[in-house]
């Protein structure tokens, strides 16, 4: 029995040495750094695909022979170039006659208005009866319906001419062209897309938990594969105030400010939206932060102490986080990497 007393005790001795010591030359090892001031800018990241706000599906509306085909693909256009013409010799000929007809029209009209002029004069006289006088009041206004019914007629004729024609809407780029010479074309068949160069966007997806931080005007940073390293400039153009129920993203358009001479429609992208730029602020590594239960900490290192202090947190860019008021001055230093069983009075040596 006493023997046992004796391992127990020595056991207790043992035990309590080694806290002592653990206490007094054992701690552990830390990396620090130091509390500075300086820049941060946060940003919201977004993937997208180059899009032209200004584009067009033309089609031939008359249909017909294809007797005429003035662009190709990839070819600049201006407005109103004469892109495709079909077989017009009929719609041609319907507008001549329409023309002879308007004019027959106009000069039965002129004849009529001077006989009512007569019948007027020769009435005052007493030389005609009130019936002569209003058969031609009646001749003249049916004259004037006929001089419509021809002008309406001319209206469409010509209408449908213009239908033999595809024009181009706006000055841009031709970037489909299906129709050939020769071809016979139904009515309202596509024929030609085309886009406007300086109406190219990058249409950007934006995640919901980001998309309050967005706001009109912000400048972006927007990198395509197609460009490898370069870095483009631009800012947001216009926000689509919906979230997509799948992919619980929303629509940001992005307008370059010099925009690449061969950046094409559907290239991929991607963009950073800055939405804050702070200057002068206090600074500490995002993973030097703890946070507990209620309230954000950093744990500073003095005299081979750690003391636990709380801050409060600002804007973060993913890597840095600003520390709001004067909770910790700078020049202060911190542990980098606080481990899960570090507490507030332990012992460490630093990694310097």
């Amino acid at each position: 029995m006493k023997k046992k007393y004796v391992v127990g005790g020595a056991i207790a001795a043992i035990l309590l040495i080694y806290i002592l010591y653990r206490a007094m030359f054992v701690h552990d090892r830390v990396d620090v750094v130091e509390v500075r001031r300086g820049n941060l800018i946060t940003v919201v990241y977004a993937t997208g695909n180059v899009y032209a706000d200004s584009t067009a599906t033309l089609r031939s509306q008359a249909g017909g022979l294809v007797t005429y085909v003035g662009t190709h693909e990839g070819m600049r256009v201006g407005r109103g170039a004469t892109l495709l013409r079909t077989d017009d010799s009929d719609d041609l000929l319907r507008v001549a006659e329409s023309k002879a007809d308007l004019e027959s029209a106009q000069i039965d009209l002129a004849n009529k208005e001077q006989n009512l002029q007569r019948s007027q004069a020769l009435f005052t006289s007493k030389s005609v009866t009130q019936k002569s006088l209003d058969d031609a009041r009646r001749d003249v206004d049916l004259a004037r319906v006929a001089l419509q019914q021809r002008q309406i007629a001319l209206d469409i004729a010509q209408e449908n001419l213009s239908k033999t024609v595809v024009s181009a809407p706006f000055s841009g780029v031709i970037i489909s062209a299906k129709a050939k010479l020769g071809d016979y074309l139904l009515p309202n068949t596509d024929c030609f897309q085309m886009i406007a160069p300086s109406s190219i966007l990058v249409e950007a997806e934006v995640d919901e938990q980001d998309f309050a931080r967005v706001r009109g005007g912000q400048k972006c940073v927007v990198a395509f594969d197609a460009f490898g390293s370069e870095r483009f400039a631009g800012y947001v153009f216009r926000i689509v105030p919906k979230t997509d129920e799948e992919t619980k993203t929303s629509k940001v358009f992005v307008k370059l400010t010099d925009p690449p001479a061969n950046l094409n429609v559907g290239m991929t992208a991607t963009v950073n939206i800055i939405t804050s730029e702070l200057n002068d602020v206090v600074l500490i590594p995002r993973t030097a932060l703890v946070q507990l239960a209620d309230s954000s900490v950093v744990y500073a290192v003095h005299d081979g102490k750690v003391r636990e202090m709380a801050v409060k947190i600002g804007a973060t860019d993913g890597k840095m986080c600003e520390i709001l008021g004067d909770t910790i001055p700078t020049g202060t230093r911190i542990i980098a990497q606080p481990g899960p069983n570090l507490t507030n009075g332990a012992r460490v040596y630093t990694a310097e």
